[in-house]
């Protein structure tokens, strides 16, 4: 690994991967560190790879507006570069009175900061989506799917394709500030190497509060504590495929979009996330979780889908706020000159919806980084 680079990016996920292609352009030497076997293994490749439109984050918030950029980017991109999407909508569904009320909030704030929606009669609902019952109904007809597995090839096939170098199987056990900018430390799973780098660059999802504190942050002081929450999905039996045309939403209640339907670029139907806190990473599916399908507002709006007929597919984790935290939930992307480290970008709290807005957190990086260069 040569000695001296001008930007390092730690994590090989979409995110990281969308900004090495942003920033590689044939005179930055660019490094990208992946401390797994090969890219995107965790928060990337362990989601519903929807396209979102933006409503579910807050009004005015650096999330809303790049996911809001990110949806449009990631079409031109898809358009134009070959990545298989599907541009299906996406309809959010009240199955009773009380969200009735909420869904008719939920709408007016989400054209308060401009998404596209439109309201749907009974009949309009019929014609989209005749297996779907509701007391009320909204269309996103600007959300849609994505192949994100694909997408992350694109990306880092432009960023190789510009000269940067991705390197696997390395993770970052220290970083130190010096006059050059920062000196990393990286385990290759042999032996531990140094590099210097004149900009550092925090993409390390599921542990970017570590990376943090690795640059000498004191996380619970700068509220960049996170915690881990882990979404469970089902497959709905391959006879049920066809049934639907679009992505359905329940109103939501809690962190996150509830137990919705996902849909994949053949049209092979899941189900998810039941959702809950972890302290530990694994994967492994909880089966006697089921017996929440059967509780959720989704089933009501979904009567052709049995609980009985879901099985355990796969599992995500996702990052969140840590418990406590009192800042509004929002993405941090920052250079953290506040804490003496000019050159040190960090993005922390990145889940949801990373995947969409990855594009454009790429351009908002690269205008950071044009800015203190």
């Amino acid at each position: 690994m040569p000695e001296v680079v001008d930007v390092t990016i730690i994590g090989a996920g979409v995110i990281g991967l969308a900004i090495a292609a942003e920033l590689a352009d044939g005179k930055r030497k660019t490094y990208l560190l992946e401390k797994n076997e090969t890219f995107g293994q965790e928060q990337s490749s362990r989601n519903s790879e929807v396209i979102h439109c933006g409503i579910l984050s807050r009004k005015g918030s650096l999330r809303a507006e790049l996911c809001l950029e990110g949806n449009r980017l990631l079409y031109e991109l898809c358009e134009n570069y070959g990545v298989p999407y599907r541009r299906c909508g996406k309809i959010f569904v009240a199955t009773s009175d009380s969200e009735v009320e909420s869904l008719e909030r939920m709408f007016q704030a989400g054209i308060d900061g401009g998404v596209q929606l439109q309201m749907l009669s009974q009949r309009e609902m019929r014609e989209l989506e005749p297996n779907m019952k509701a007391d009320e109904a909204f269309f996103s007809p600007t959300s849609g799917i994505v192949d994100s597995y694909a997408l992350m090839r694109y990306f880092l096939s432009k960023a190789r394709g510009n000269g940067a170098h991705i390197f696997y199987n390395s993770e970052v056990t220290g970083i130190e500030k010096v006059p050059e900018g920062y000196r990393v430390w990286v385990n290759n799973r042999t032996q531990d190497t140094a590099l210097l780098t004149r900009l550092l660059i925090n993409c390390a999802g599921l542990y970017s509060d570590r990376i943090s504190e690795l640059a000498g942050i004191d996380i619970d002081r700068a509220e960049y504590g996170i915690r881990w929450g882990k979404g469970e999905y089902y497959s709905i039996s391959g006879i049920k495929k066809g049934m639907l045309n679009t992505l359905i939403y329940p109103v939501p209640d809690g962190i996150g979009p509830g137990i919705h339907t996902c849909m994949d670029i053949e049209g092979r139907l899941r189900l998810g996330p039941l959702f809950y806190w972890v302290d530990e990473i694994d994967y492994k599916i909880d089966d006697s979780r089921r017996a929440m399908f059967e509780e959720s507002s989704i089933m009501k709006a979904l009567p052709f889908i049995e609980p009985s007929g879901l099985e355990p597919e796969s599992t995500g984790i996702m990052v969140y706020p840590k418990q406590g935290i009192k800042r509004p939930l929002d993405y941090l992307i920052r250079d953290e000159s506040e804490y003496g480290l000019n050159g040190f970008i960090n993005l922390v709290d990145m889940g949801s919806p990373g995947l969409t807005a990855a594009p454009a957190i790429a351009g908002y990086v690269r205008w950071i980084v044009d800015e203190i260069s």
